[in-house]
């Protein structure tokens, strides 16, 4: 598992000022945990994104603040809502010999062309799991080579791989991918069943009849 690392540098603009840093491609960060009171501080955007997509969402990060190292894990990232830049980040400092609770993303592999006719549906784009900081995967894979029909039992929690240090705390039997008829083969199916159902050779029953048809019947 590669090391994430993120360079950070103190910061002593605070409250609303700090808008003024983030034109030099800059958000600011409080670090806070271990005890100690929380640190203000900024690191560049580019580098900051770098590591959130290399899975800094979940993964212990190693940050370097003016020479002091710090062991973090990502508790909150705050985005513009309409333009979805980076305005500010929480990092939480963890004691790596203590288990933490997080949320790791999962990742399909073994998809493969289903064909038209069926979909496969995703119920679940993370995990929650214990672990010590050290041995956070960035990311779980679910292998769904195994699905080839609607009957295929869903891929559950249980279907994951075993990864040292990891313990998986979400439900067991919480389904995660599964292959369903797609909305047109439904569509098509219960077409054919209806077709089935009618019997050419016998009329239509009379639900009602006319006024007229009952007089002629008394004359």
């Amino acid at each position: 598992m590669s090391v994430l690392k993120l360079s950070a540098s103190p910061r002593t603009i605070t409250g609303r000022k700090v808008r003024r840093i983030r034109p030099k491609g800059l958000v600011p960060v409080v670090i806070y945990g271990g005890g100690d009171a929380p640190r203000n501080a900024q690191v560049e955007v580019a580098e900051f994104e770098k590591v959130l997509s290399e899975g800094g969402n979940s993964q212990l990060v190693e940050v370097d603040l003016a020479g002091e190292d710090y062991n973090v894990l990502v508790r909150e990232v705050q985005r513009h809502p309409v333009r979805h830049n980076l305005l500010h980040a929480d990092l939480y400092t963890v004691n790596m010999s203590e288990t933490q609770q997080v949320s790791v993303p999962l990742v399909t592999v073994g998809v493969r062309d289903f064909g038209a006719d069926l979909v496969m549906v995703q119920s679940m784009d993370s995990v929650e799991i214990e672990a010590l900081p050290a041995d956070i995967p960035a990311q779980i894979e679910v292998d769904v080579a195994r699905l080839e029909t609607p009957e295929s039992p869903p891929i559950t929690v249980t279907d994951l791989p075993d990864i040292p240090g990891v313990i998986y705390i979400s439900d067991a039997e919480e389904p995660i991918c599964s292959l369903i008829l797609s909305r047109a083969a439904v569509s098509e199916e219960d077409m054919e069943e209806e077709a089935e159902l009618v019997d050419p050779d016998v009329e239509p029953e009379v639900i009602g009849r006319g006024r007229e048809d009952e007089e002629a019947e008394e004359e």
